[in-house]
């Protein structure tokens, strides 16, 4: 493909990728002159009509969605090269790399980085859930994350193609199964929170550099997303907050009507969080609010079910009655055909329901299993004894309101066939185990959670709070008080320290001013002139600030000093476009008021002589700044001035 043209329109580059679905190129737009990427189907869908029309309609839906945290989709099309049909799809090029190469990068991502892009992706499967569409595949591998962290989903619609297009049913469970939502593994209809749970599993892959669940075999994968407990990111990474823990866990509830509703209670919970926390000199939180998760039963029976989409679990309906029409064809074909449904079912589903298949005349020595969740062991006991069954029970500490004794899961599933003498295990709720809470007051987070956890509680901060006695991070109370018995898993909520009240003062910007002007300026703001330095800088006058040691808008202690440098250049020019002269060349100024979103930016001053272009100044800005840089050149030379990379202001000698 590389060199070919589609729709005489789209030149394609180079490939950059390669997925279960297709290729991806680099390509350009030669009627827009624009870079764009281009998804090449592999030439295996091509025999599936119905797969085609879906392809149609989907990338057409998918087209239709537009968000900033989205990556955009231009067009659509079919170009026939060689006798044979290509399917492409064209998209926005992003500039940056996947989650998945991040994360392998960089190992663990910051919990404040983890949460805004969290926030991020949850915004980008807000409008598709708002237009029921259900993106299907959320993994780290589908969300791009650009050169200035913005985040961009893809692959919106390609899931649900792929999950009715019976040749990629096994493709689809191999490459996506660490990400699979509970009824995804079952092959049930799933709604807008499968996309929830896979999100979690993204946030958990974030916060701690892999996935909860992982095997070599992806069908043991999948039974593990159905049945094993999901772990916390704390428990692999000890600097995971208990309120992170509590949405991830909230997130990734194995029953989609005990998750979060939709996206949008995600969003103001994680917001809830960030806006919670203070990071000082050791990058401490002070979290001010609990996050407090929905309540199950009546509640949950409340959740909005969305969409109607079909399972991904292929249908054997139609190939088994065209066995049976072909009453002609040799023994052997129709063997082929049996053999082919079962190891397809075996790949998609774990095998669960081979068994029943193989057994389904078995005859009287055969029973089916019963839906036991929810019953008593009795229930089981009585259940095993009647038809000859070996029961295993197991405990587990349950959560409040389920009595002891009550079944909480079964290792065979309601409808399976058993034979006499086989065996199945249950999950029984045991009663809690009661301790004694320890006194916590005047103990740091980390002291305080691994004291509760060798007693199997929990520790929660509900805020921080000024006190003039107990320094900062530690605490100051607690609830329950030290003494009290509490069942092991449940909470101890504590108010942490911020030390004494202290008024803050905000740095403000001092490049390109005197010593005394930025002396009177920090002092406008409670703050002190500290140590002054000087070093040559051709990009402010001569005395003027080069550079403060701390950002503008930080804001520190007041009666805190700051540390400036300054330039020892001997002149400067006046006004911006004005020139003075001298045997070093002509002087200028170039100013730039940057915009105002309250983000930091990266400013650089470039000057280009004679064919090369040269740094001389490079510093971070935050938004609403002014900025103005006297510099030195000759003629034909050009200092051009650049935000992020891209030059908004140019000035030629």
């Amino acid at each position: 493909m590389q060199g070919m043209i589609l729709a005489d329109r789209y030149e394609c580059i180079k490939r950059i990728g390669t997925g279960g679905m297709g290729d991806v190129y680099k390509a350009h737009d030669r009627r827009l002159d624009r870079i764009v990427a281009i998804k090449v189907l592999k030439s295996e869908y091509n025999e599936d009509d119905n797969f085609i029309r879906k392809f149609r309609r989907e990338s057409l839906a998918a087209a239709s969605i537009s968000h900033p945290n989205i990556v955009s989709i231009y067009d659509v099309g079919m170009e026939t090269i060689a006798d044979e049909d290509v399917y492409y799809i064209v998209m926005e090029y992003i500039d940056g790399k996947t989650l998945k190469e991040l994360i392998r990068e960089e190992g663990v991502l910051s919990q404040n980085q983890a949460l805004n892009y969290l926030i991020q992706i949850a915004e980008a499967l807000k409008i598709a859930h708002n237009k029921n569409i259900i993106h299907r595949d959320i993994k780290s591998q589908n969300i791009m994350v650009t050169r200035d962290n913005r985040v961009k989903v893809t692959d919106f619609g390609i899931a649900r193609m792929a999950g009715n297009a019976t040749m990629t049913v096994t493709n689809a469970v191999m490459g996506s199964v660490h990400y699979f939502s509970p009824e995804q593994a079952r092959g049930q209809k799933v709604d807008a929170r499968s996309d929830i749970y896979s999100m979690g599993i993204v946030l958990y892959e974030m916060l701690t550099g892999d996935v909860p669940f992982d095997s070599e075999n992806p069908i043991t994968v999948a039974l593990m997303h159905v049945q094993n407990e999901m772990p916390m990111p704390s428990e692999r990474n000890p600097r995971v907050s208990p309120e992170v823990d509590m949405v991830f866990k909230h997130m990734t509830e194995k029953k989609p009507s005990d998750r979060y509703e939709n996206v949008n209670l995600i969003i103001d919970d994680v917001k809830t969080i960030l806006l919670g926390k203070v990071y000082g000199d050791h990058g401490r939180t002070d979290t001010r609010t609990t996050v407090i998760l929905p309540p199950k039963g009546e509640a949950a029976e409340r959740h909005t079910h969305h969409g109607n989409t079909a399972p991904i679990r292929p249908s054997t309906k139609t190939s088994t009655k065209k066995s049976k029409k072909k009453k002609s064809n040799p023994l052997a074909t129709i063997g082929g055909i049996v053999l082919a449904l079962l190891v397809l079912f075996a790949l998609a589903f774990g095998g669960s329901k081979i068994k029943d298949i193989l057994n389904g005349n078995a005859g009287k020595d055969t029973v089916e299993m019963v839906d036991f969740i929810g019953k008593d062991v009795s229930d089981a006991k009585d259940f095993a004894g009647s038809h000859d069954l070996k029961l295993e029970i197991n405990e587990k500490i349950s959560d409040e309101g389920v009595s002891p004794g009550t079944i909480l899961s079964q290792s065979v599933e309601p409808g399976e066939v058993l034979k006499r003498g086989d065996q199945f295990s249950v999950v029984i709720a045991k009663e809690k185990e009661k301790v004694k809470v320890p006194d916590l007051e005047n103990m740091t987070i980390a002291e305080a959670q691994s004291t509760l956890k060798s007693l199997g509680l929990n520790l929660v901060v509900d805020k921080t709070e000024y006190d003039e006695d107990v320094p900062a991070d530690r605490i100051i109370r607690q609830k329950p008080r030290s003494e009290e018995s509490i069942a092991k898993g449940e909470d101890v909520h504590v108010v942490m320290s911020k030390g004494q009240d202290s008024k803050m003062g905000v740095v403000p910007n001092l490049r390109g001013v005197t010593v005394e002007k930025a002396r009177a300026l920090l002092k406008q703001q409670g703050l002190k002139l500290g140590n002054v330095d000087e070093r040559e800088d051709l990009s402010v006058g001569p005395g003027e600030v080069v550079w403060q040691q701390y950002n503008s808008g930080n804001q520190i202690k007041q009666g805190e000093t700051v540390d400036i440098i300054v330039s020892k250049r001997s002149s400067r020019g006046d006004q911006e476009g004005n020139s003075s002269h001298g045997q070093s060349g002509s002087q200028k100024r170039i100013s730039y008021r940057i915009p105002d979103d309250g983000n930091d930016h990266n400013v650089q001053v470039i000057m280009e002589s004679n064919g090369r272009e040269k740094v001389i100044s490079e510093e971070s800005v935050s938004g609403g700044s002014s900025v103005t840089y006297p510099v030195q050149g000759h003629s034909g030379d050009r200092v051009s001035l650049r935000v992020d990379g891209s030059t908004v202001k140019s000035v030629d000698f």
